[in-house]
C-alpha cells in the first residue's frame, strides 16, 4: 500500500518497484501528536519527511516564536525537510502538525546516504528529482517575492 503512495510522490518519480521498496525499508514510520513541533526553526537538519496522514504546516518565525508566517500547508504525499540533507544547515523554518496527529515516513540522512552509496543509480534519480523539486519551490518563492515587491510599490514603500 505504501509503495503506491511513494510512487506518486514527485521526489520519487521514475523509481522502480525494487527501488521504492528499498526506500520504504530505509524510512521509519513516526506519529506526531496534534499541534506538535516536528522540528523547530534552527534545529539541526538530519532528516527528511513524507506526510502519510494528517497535515503539516511550515512556519518561518523571528526569535523564539514557533509561529510567525505560514509558508506552506502540506498534505499526504508531500515531502519536506530535504533541503537540510544537501546543505547541512540548520532548519530554515519550523514544521508543526496541524489540528490532528500526523503520520510520516522519516528518513535519516545517514540511512539515505548509505542507500545512495550502495545504489548509485538510485541516487542519481533521487538527486535529479530533488533538484526539480527545489527548483520548483524556488520559482514559487521568486513569484511570491515579485508579487510582494510589486504590491509595496503600489503603496509607496
Amino acid at each position: 500500500m505504501r509503495k503506491k503512495l511513494l510512487s506518486a510522490v514527485d521526489a520519487f518519480a521514475g523509481l522502480g518497484d525494487d527501488e521504492l521498496e528499498l526506500l520504504e525499508q530505509c524510512g521509519k514510520e513516526t506519529v506526531y501528536p496534534p499541534d506538535a513541533a516536528v522540528f523547530k526553526q534552527g534545529d539541526a537538519g538530519d532528516r527528511m519527511y513524507l506526510v502519510l496522514e494528517g497535515t503539516i504546516e511550515i512556519w518561518k518565525s523571528e526569535g523564539q516564536d514557533l509561529k510567525g508566517s505560514r509558508l506552506a500547508r502540506l498534505k499526504p504525499g508531500e515531502i519536506f525537510g530535504e533541503m537540510a540533507l544537501f546543505d547541512k544547515e540548520p532548519r530554515s523554518a519550523g514544521a508543526l502538525t496541524f489540528l490532528k496527529e500526523a503520520k510520516m515516513l522519516v528518513w535519516e540522512e545517514k540511512d539515505l546516504s548509505r542507500l545512495v552509496r550502495d545504489r548509485p543509480e538510485l541516487g542519481v534519480k533521487l538527486l535529479s528529482n530533488f533538484l526539480k523539486k527545489i527548483s520548483y519551490r524556488l520559482r514559487v518563492a521568486n513569484d511570491a517575492i515579485h508579487t510582494l515587491l510589486r504590491s509595496n510599490q503600489y503603496i509607496g514603500l
